[in-house]
């Protein structure tokens, strides 16, 4: 049995982190400069996987953020508390607050601590429009959200009743009075001077330890851009603008097409839109609200409805991009980028399609039709099929009425219809006028 025992402590030991051969211990600083999302979410589970892989004696995640995502959070936390070593939430560096999602991630940490002149609380939760929830639903997410900041601060030794203020009334603290009213651990102006202060500090929770931290050394390591850059594409209202981009770019293509570059910027930002959305929770409303948008725009464009189709695409275009997106805080989508880009999209719908009845309803503009009634010079006798010069070019010519005077070398013909690739033309009007305007080639 004593054997048994012992051989369970010796697992129990060995699955434990260990800092390589010869390795100083170190304290695995982490960034987190940004809100609460799937891009921040993928690159806290990251660094903490590091900090195991590396032996970190303690992982320090430095907070700035406004909230974000009750999603995205709970990821974070579940990583968290799954952490084999202590992890501890620091509100840093001075200006810096931990608001809204920023406080349960605060409280689930092993130790929570802050720089003097930061933040920390405002948490509760609103609808995807930025508005209080009411009625049975509102009470339901109040007190979900209030229980689970409950038990992460409880759990800590930390003060519960100040935590549930922070989501029931939005109540906000700067960094003393959270530590006098045992919000908070520590109190500290930089990582050297919090990792002195915790040196003998006794951990509560579930991981339960004396930390050792005086002579750690700290291993900073800040977002990398690739996740700078899914931070971008997974905010709302880029997300958005990239999927009206696209669609706008394959239409124009669509309906215009060899100009290549249109469709296939637009195809690029349709992809990276809709990678988007598909890490953000959306609504079938705002879906299928876009999906009809498109459909009255392409309409307008087809057949035309007098602007009837496009004022209905701009109002579904706008409110999709209200609906689409299920988020809220912090991390809801821009309201006044929704009108714009809605208004915009409307307004080139209208303008192409006047310039398409223009073209429908003018004289024909392209081929040799265009050449009737324009003017140019005789360049090799019509005797009877000559030359002229028009346009820039030289044509083979003859005269309409072979009865006539044939103009001189140099005279000015005028087009009056096309026989195959021959012009038939008669001689022309000049003026001082006309002969001063008309300029020479430069090879005559």
């Amino acid at each position: 049995m004593a054997l048994a025992l012992a051989l369970l402590q010796l697992g129990g030991a060995s699955a434990q982190p260990k800092p390589a051969r010869g390795a100083n211990p170190i304290a695995y600083s982490i960034e987190l400069n940004a809100t609460i999302d799937p891009a921040t979410q993928r690159w806290i589970h990251k660094a903490l996987k590091e900090a195991k892989d590396k032996g970190a004696a303690v992982a320090i995640i430095r907070i700035d953020t406004p909230g974000g995502l009750d999603s995205s959070m709970r990821s974070i936390i579940k990583d968290i508390l799954a952490a084999p070593m202590p992890v501890i939430a620091y509100v840093y560096p001075n200006g810096s607050r931990a608001a809204s999602a920023g406080l349960y991630i605060t409280e689930s940490a092993d130790v929570a601590a802050m720089a003097p002149q930061t933040n920390i609380g405002s948490a509760t939760p609103i609808s995807s429009g930025g508005g209080d929830i009411s009625g049975t639903l509102g009470r339901k997410v109040r007190n979900d959200a209030v229980a689970f900041v409950r038990a992460l601060a409880s759990s800590h030794g930390r003060n519960a009743d100040l935590a549930e203020q922070m989501v029931r009334k939005a109540t906000n603290v700067e960094a003393s009075r959270a530590l006098k009213a045992h919000l908070i651990d520590a109190v500290a102006s930089s990582q050297g001077e919090l990792l002195h202060k915790l040196d003998g500090f006794r951990v509560k929770g579930p991981k339960a330890q004396t930390l050792h931290t005086a002579n750690l050394t700290v291993v900073k390591r800040d977002m990398p851009f690739q996740y700078d850059l899914l931070e971008l594409l997974v905010n709302p209202t880029i997300a958005y603008l990239l999927l009206t981009a696209g669609i706008a770019g394959i239409v124009f293509e669509f309906f215009s097409g060899g100009t290549v570059a249109p469709g296939v910027l637009g195809a690029i930002a349709l992809i990276l839109g809709l990678y988007g959305s598909s890490q953000l929770p959306v609504s079938a409303a705002g879906v299928i609200l876009f999906l009809i948008a498109v459909t009255l725009f392409i309409l307008e464009l087809k057949v035309g409805g007098h602007a009837i189709f496009a004022i209905g695409g701009v109002a579904a275009l706008i409110a999709s991009g209200l609906l689409l997106f299920d988020t809220g805080g912090a991390f809801s989508i821009s309201v006044p980028v929704v009108i714009a880009a809605g208004a915009t999209f409307g307004g080139l719908t209208l303008f192409a399609v006047s310039k398409v009845l223009e073209a429908r309803h003018g004289p024909v503009s392209t081929g040799w039709e265009e050449l009737t009634g324009k003017e140019g010079r005789v360049r090799v006798p019509l005797d009877p099929v000559g030359q002229i010069f028009i346009q820039g070019a030289l044509w083979r010519a003859r005269l309409a009425d072979e009865s006539g005077e044939s103009p001189p070398v140099g005279g000015r013909v005028r087009v009056t219809a096309v026989d195959g690739l021959t012009l038939l033309v008669a001689p022309a009007a000049s003026s001082e006028e006309t002969e001063e305007r008309e300029e020479s080639p430069a090879w005559q």
